[in-house]
């Protein structure tokens, strides 16, 4: 598939049949409940001490915040590009921050979801790697440290500041998502293969060792109390992983074939349909994380979030 320096034939330029109004209103009835979300538990997990202590919620507060990103802005760009049919404003300026956070942004949540499931494994069954503060600034902190400084930097240097000239497509959604770096063999591989097909199976790879060791250990261990904090951070892990393998395995699988050398037109149809899918993984993140976290369940209560049961008990109050 390398021809004449650039790659043919990889990354599909087309839409979805679906009618553009029916993913204007599916996208719409998802994002303001998903950011709604995304903002509660961003706030319980930075101002409950409980919550932000935890190592493993780290990971899911860097994926919190890169996919309110992707909501606020490539999202929304969408519901505008559906809305009246074309990108507005048309500008290369627009289209380049679409691109970065499309591209940059989403691939950087699959990279940091790749660390996270290596993470939650050394959590799980090798936990005295963080025992001390230099052990967890060492094995937790610089790790998703480098990755945060690599995303940012290679999609700054790639998409903002391209070797090459862009073109953009005003008339398809993402202007077209096709970066000029893609068609440079050494840009379009490395970014291909490993900001996106390597992730995705660290991800499925990792998930599956976890639950094979839980459910090993699970039989030898006595100590219940262990096996429940385990139990969870493997439904936690394990959910989450299922959200972002279901789009991306299949786009990852045919991109990989085409590499390999298949021709352009198999798995034409799983390609777009896997790449629109790509943004339900971040709509359907927050509440994934919610569901998964039964302590902040607990604590929440939705009728006080709205203030409700807050005005009623402070309406019962009469001082003598």
């Amino acid at each position: 598939m390398i021809t004449s320096g650039s790659l043919t034939g990889l990354f599909s330029k087309e839409e979805i049949s679906l009618p553009r109004q029916v993913r204007f209103w599916l996208f719409l009835i998802l994002v303001i409940p998903s950011i709604y979300c995304s903002c509660v538990l961003l706030f319980q997990l930075f101002v409950n001490k409980k919550f932000r202590s935890q190592l493993s919620n780290h990971i899911i507060i860097c994926l919190l915040i890169l996919g309110l990103i992707i909501e606020l802005i490539d999202i929304s760009f969408h519901l505008s590009f559906l809305q009246l049919g074309s990108v507005w404003p048309s500008t290369p300026t627009l289209c380049t921050v679409w691109w970065f956070v499309d591209t940059g942004i989403y691939n950087g949540c699959v990279i940091i979801m790749a660390w996270g499931s290596i993470h939650r494994y050394l959590l799980i069954f090798h936990d005295r790697l963080f025992l001390t503060a230099k052990k967890r600034f060492l094995h937790h902190m610089i790790p998703l440290f480098i990755l945060i400084l690599y995303i940012f930097i290679f999609y700054t240097v790639v998409i903002i500041f391209p070797p090459c000239s862009n073109t953009y497509n005003y008339n398809l959604p993402v202007c077209g998502e096709f970066p000029c770096y893609l068609d440079i063999p050494l840009l379009g591989i490395w970014d291909t293969v490993i900001n996106s097909i390597v992730p995705t199976t660290i991800i499925t790879i990792f998930s599956m060792i976890v639950l094979v060791r839980v459910y090993i250990k699970k039989r030898r261990l006595n100590r219940a109390n262990r096996w429940r904090r385990q139990r969870k951070m493997t439904i936690q892990l394990f959910s989450i992983c299922i959200l972002y393998l279901a789009a991306n395995v299949p786009l990852n699988l045919v991109i990989f074939s085409h590499i390999c050398g298949l021709p352009y037109h198999f798995g034409a149809d799983v390609q777009v349909y896997a790449n629109y899918l790509c943004y339900f993984v971040t709509l359907l993140f927050p509440f994934v994380c919610l569901s998964t976290l039964s302590e902040m369940r607990k604590k929440l209560q939705w009728k006080g979030l709205l203030l409700f049961r807050r005005s009623q008990y402070i309406g019962t109050i009469n001082p003598k």
